[in-house]
């Protein structure tokens, strides 16, 4: 909860909580998860669980800007080997190709733009596994617009991919860790994804998309105490003071730079 708050001050406004970890406390856990955003900060999308098959069926997220419709949807790969419930099998989204279906479908007709935000991949590994591509190749049959990922840990390219309509398809496979505590180099590289979306009269089109390197910087694990920068601003001071040196000696910025060049190409920005 304490976490919860300080994404709210932080000021994001949507929430996906659909991970492998979600089912860690069992029902319980999901139920208390969902009373405590409805009870403190109703205002915030949440995505990914669920309190009625009904709901899972039929409650689409959709976020207005400047005029556009974002239809918001979010599922995991599984659940850290936990069975849902019998009685509750709707409690989390899960990447279940009947339901994916189902949902998208209903959001273009409620959006201009449609958004699935996948958990999935393989962790430590910084190109798509097999099940990203096939779900990939699935999310463009059923003409979404963009997919943004997470879990790798690491980030993953981002690229472009053609649908079946003749439209294009924006992927980012993976954005690694926004903040983390880890104790290896290309774990403290994460991403911010920058997509500019333009409407003009009934036609959408995403008319920039890349990604800024962020870096997590700590002195000390045990202290607690995180904080997040653009790689662009992190300075050789800070670096020289990263708790990471204590685990992983080949902890520099230009060990992150190259990372997110090798990885990320043309994209970062």
């Amino acid at each position: 909860q304490e976490m919860g708050d300080t994404l709210v001050r932080m000021g994001f406004d949507v929430v996906q909580q659909a991970s492998n970890h979600s089912m860690d406390k069992g029902a319980k856990g999901i139920r208390n998860a969902m009373a405590y955003w409805q009870q403190n900060h109703p205002e915030i999308v949440t995505l990914g669980l669920n309190e009625t098959a009904e709901a899972q069926q039929n409650n689409i997220a959709v976020v207005e800007k400047n005029g556009i419709k974002f239809a918001l949807l979010n599922y995991t790969y599984g659940l850290n080997g936990i069975p849902l419930p019998d009685d509750q099998p709707y409690l989390v989204n899960l990447l279940d190709q009947e339901l994916m279906a189902s949902h998208i479908a209903k959001a273009k007709t409620l959006a201009d733009v449609v958004i699935v935000l996948p958990h999935w991949g393989t962790e430590y590994v910084y190109e798509p596994d097999s099940l990203q591509q096939e779900m990939t190749q699935f999310f463009a049959e059923q003409g979404v617009d963009i997919v943004i990922g997470t879990h790798p840990h690491v980030v993953q390219p981002m690229e472009w991919v053609d649908r079946p309509d003749g439209q294009k398809m924006l992927v980012y496979y993976s954005l690694g860790n926004l903040i983390s505590c880890q104790d290896r180099t290309p774990r403290m590289l994460g991403g911010m994804a920058r997509i500019t979306v333009e409407k003009t009269g009934e036609e959408i089109s995403i008319t920039h998309a890349g990604i800024t390197p962020l870096v997590t910087h700590y002195q000390n694990r045990a202290d607690w105490n995180f904080t997040v920068y653009k790689l662009s601003d992190y300075t050789e001071e800070l670096a020289a003071k990263h708790g990471m040196r204590r685990h992983d000696s080949s902890f520099s910025i230009e060990a992150l730079r190259q990372l997110a060049n090798d990885v990320l190409g043309d994209a970062v920005e």
